[in-house]
């Protein structure tokens, strides 16, 4: 059955404004959530700051990797299971050592941090920072989090943002349909009118301010729905080309018959130094078994991704043999695509610019869900004044 122009452009009306009540609402909670995050760690150490920052004094030197791991250790409870240790981003931080505890749900234990001053080598105190199905309990930073991409109702909150994702995309798309102007009517799309009525500069914000985001808005749904089902995102990379899987569970140390003392961590990061003289450390992954290996994180200082660093090394925890590298030289473009998207949803990838960015791309759903909301709310008046005319003139 074909449609007419005007019938066609009615049914991604309703498309639109149908997506835009319901699954706007919920994008307003997303973009204000996202706005925060642009900016989670500075706001998460400001929060934080008798627990992660610390001082540092000119004859101050960093205490060995080693006394700062154990300091640590001794914190951990008997029923914790140490996980990583994470080093400070800048000098004035505290390292942090993450340790998990059982919960009521088995799939998603608890976890917590336990910092420690790198100058003292001394624990400044410790914090829950997840739990998955109690996000009231987290830290503010790890709450919006949860927040942004779960709607704080778990692992189905999780699935739930990802579909309503799809369905702001479609939003999206539609609101620039009913936006593409007649010939001749592209100025008048493009701006407010000056002196309107409020009515009409309601209608030319919403218009306006949607199409200067639209594309940028579109990124950042589809890196969002990206994250929430990676699988399927990274099926879709795959087919122009290939991503390397990260070896999870593929290499294993060998245990020895004899001494079975695991190198330090002091050795471990003079192992990696001497294979990566360059770069930040971000993690080293505690060994979970007497067959595991040690699990580092080296950043390279150019790097998009400033948290989850490419650069990675598998360390047999008895030999200090490496199993595996990860880094730059045997990347594929699937997976500089695949690296790319988490730090051009966050805006790290461009540093403060781009967390600006998305300081500001977080408030422009709240923008068009109001003004998109009294456009319905004028358009329903009018269309209620209307029938209400007819229905005098007929008596």
């Amino acid at each position: 059955m074909n449609l007419s122009l005007k019938n066609r452009r009615k049914l991604w009306l309703k498309v639109h404004l149908y997506l835009g009540l319901f699954a706007g609402a919920v994008f307003v909670i997303i973009g204000l959530t996202g706005s925060l995050l642009a900016f989670e760690y500075p706001l998460d150490e400001a929060l934080n700051a008798d627990l992660m920052t610390v001082s540092v004094y000119d004859n101050k030197t960093i205490m060995p990797l080693d006394d700062i791991v154990a300091a640590g250790l001794k914190a951990v409870p008997a029923n914790g299971t140490v996980l990583n240790i994470d080093f400070p981003r800048h000098e004035q931080l505290a390292y942090a050592l993450w340790f998990e505890q059982a919960s009521g749900n088995p799939d998603f234990p608890t976890r917590h941090q336990i910092f420690i001053n790198p100058y003292t080598a001394k624990v400044t105190g410790q914090r829950l920072l997840i739990d998955f199905d109690h996000i009231w309990r987290n830290p503010f930073k790890d709450f919006i989090l949860r927040l942004h991409y779960t709607l704080a109702l778990g692992e189905q909150g999780m699935m739930i943002v990802g579909f309503i994702g799809i369905g702001l995309f479609f939003s999206v798309l539609t609101g620039l349909i009913l936006w593409y102007p007649n010939k001749g009517q592209l100025k008048k799309a493009l701006t407010i009118k000056r002196h309107a009525s409020a009515e009409r500069f309601n209608f030319d914000l919403h218009k306006t301010v949607g199409f200067y985001s639209s594309f940028i808005l579109l990124f950042a749904i589809a890196s969002g729905v990206y994250l929430i089902f990676p699988d399927y995102g990274r099926g879709l990379i795959k087919v122009f080309s290939a991503i390397t899987a990260t070896p999870w569970g593929n290499y294993k140390s060998v245990v020895p018959t004899g001494d079975k003392t695991p190198k330090t961590f002091s050795q471990i990061t003079a192992i990696t130094d001497a294979y990566f003289p360059d770069g930040s450390y971000q993690f080293i992954t505690f060994p979970q078994n007497s067959d595991d290996v040690y699990f580092i994180g080296k950043r390279t200082a150019n790097e998009v991704n400033q948290h989850h660093p490419y650069r990675q090394l598998w360390i047999d925890q008895y030999s200090g043999n490496i199993l595996h590298t990860q880094d730059a030289s045997t990347r594929t473009a699937g997976d500089v695509i695949d690296e790319w998207i988490r730090p051009l949803h966050t805006g790290e990838a461009f540093g403060l610019t781009g967390q600006l960015i998305i300081l500001v791309l977080g408030l422009i759903p709240s923008a068009l869900y109001v003004t998109g909301f009294i456009r319905w709310l004028q358009k329903r008046n009018a269309k209620k004044r209307s029938t209400q005319t007819h229905s005098l003139i007929a008596k």
